[in-house]
């Protein structure tokens, strides 16, 4: 019962961060009107017909207001006052609550149906992710600013009420944070952080200079759960996979280490990865550690491989840390930061970096997030039922969300 109300509260969180554009209205509309007949038993029938009806019920609804509106217009003298009377009729006001709601269900069958049929690999339920700060290029300036966008997700997290841990942080000799790792949990903590993902670009004088530098840090956010769930998948291998080697151990550790085969190597074929362990004089038990060691060594690999291809998509600008791929630019010099997303401009970079701005522009970007899934959802559902060979199976969407 609590997983399901869990569940609700969270789409009808999402309803009130998105809204129905024109275009998806009439679509929507259109699908109202159309003939769906059953195809075989596939699951996405019901739901498809459920979101027609609902559709139905939101065109029926808008023709309704129509003519309200229609019919106070010709019995009102003036333009200020329809608009007056438009604020306080009693059934104007009634349609207009009933069209919202009816939305709401829609966008909630279309974030369903998403997740259900669009893109299973989603990352939309995650209540945790792991976000690395990484310092990108400009030297000390770089670190310095990667542990100021870390602060700033700290109040962040403080204002939206998010749990965050500090898991780890790489230091170098210069004693400021290059690698920056932390864990953040809540509902809807996916969403919020997902478009933060790439370069942010700093624009000031340092301390120990009179020119102005820009430099670099690079935001990496990853639903570790479901990725980790995707890379043990990966690393399933068998033993034609695998070359064991067996050899006597060296060193210290008695006559049975140094005059039986003890010593275990494992070659992991398809990436040339091996690990060697001699730590017991057990050959079984070597070999056991060995297989542990050998998959989080690829754990590790297939992880580095995941967030490099991540940084090298072309469509998120997160393709190195070089200065000319920029999700966000902070301007010290004219005190604006200049979100490259969302085409925003926001004034006074020490109030954005306590948290509350950043609310404001993480909202606008889920806005753009959810009209992608709607757009794609219903494009989906259209070409479910134009397909000539009436299988529900056979179109899968290009360029999923993720």
């Amino acid at each position: 019962m609590f997983k399901r109300f869990l569940s609700l509260f969270k789409v009808l969180y999402r309803t009130h961060v998105t809204y129905l554009k024109n275009e998806q209205k009439n679509l929507l509309y259109e699908l109202s009107k159309k003939e769906i007949r059953k195809i075989s038993e596939h699951k996405a029938y019901s739901e498809i017909i459920k979101l027609q009806k609902h559709s139905e019920t939101l065109y029926s609804l808008n023709e309704e207001l129509d003519i309200y509106q229609q019919l106070l217009k010709e019995i009102t003298d003036s333009k200020e006052s329809y608009q007056e009377r438009l604020k306080t009729n009693e059934d104007i006001i009634h349609l207009n609550y009933n069209i919202e709601n009816v939305t709401n269900l829609i966008i909630e069958d279309i974030i369903l149906f998403y997740k259900s049929y669009v893109n299973k690999d989603h990352h939309l339920d995650a209540t945790e992710i792991k976000m690395e700060i990484t310092a990108g290029v400009g030297g000390l300036e770089a670190k310095m600013f990667a542990k100021e966008l870390f602060h700033m997700y700290e109040n962040f997290c403080k204002v939206r009420n998010y749990e965050y841990e500090i898991k780890d942080t790489i230091n170098d000799e210069s004693k400021e944070n290059k690698n920056i790792v932390l864990y953040i949990r809540g509902n809807n903590v996916y969403e919020d952080f997902y478009q933060e993902n790439g370069i942010h670009r700093v624009q000031r004088i340092p301390i120990n200079s009179k020119k102005v530098q820009t430099s670099t840090s690079v935001v990496f956010i990853f639903d570790e759960k479901k990725q980790k769930d995707n890379i043990m998948k990966k690393i399933k291998f068998s033993k034609k996979d695998l070359i064991i080697e067996t050899k006597r151990s060296g060193g210290a550790g008695g006559q049975s280490v140094n005059k039986n085969e003890t010593c275990v190597k494992i070659i992991h074929k398809p990436t040339n990865i091996f690990v060697e362990v001699q730590k017991t004089s057990s050959q079984i038990q070597n070999k056991n550690i060995a297989m542990q060691l050998l998959k989080d060594k690829l754990y590790n690999f297939y992880y580095e491989l995941e967030k490099n291809n991540f940084l090298k998509d072309k469509k998120n600008q997160k393709q190195t840390a070089d200065r000319s791929h920029k999700i966000r630019t902070y301007n010290f010099l004219h005190n604006v930061i200049i979100d490259h997303i969302t085409n925003t401009q926001y004034s006074g970079i020490q109030n954005f970096f306590k948290g509350n701005m950043l609310i404001q522009l993480i909202n606008k970007k889920k806005q753009l997030y959810y009209q992608n899934i709607i757009d794609q959802t219903i494009q989906y559902i259209f070409s479910l039922i134009d397909c000539q060979t009436g299988d529900l199976t056979i179109y899968y969407p290009k360029n999923k969300l993720k």
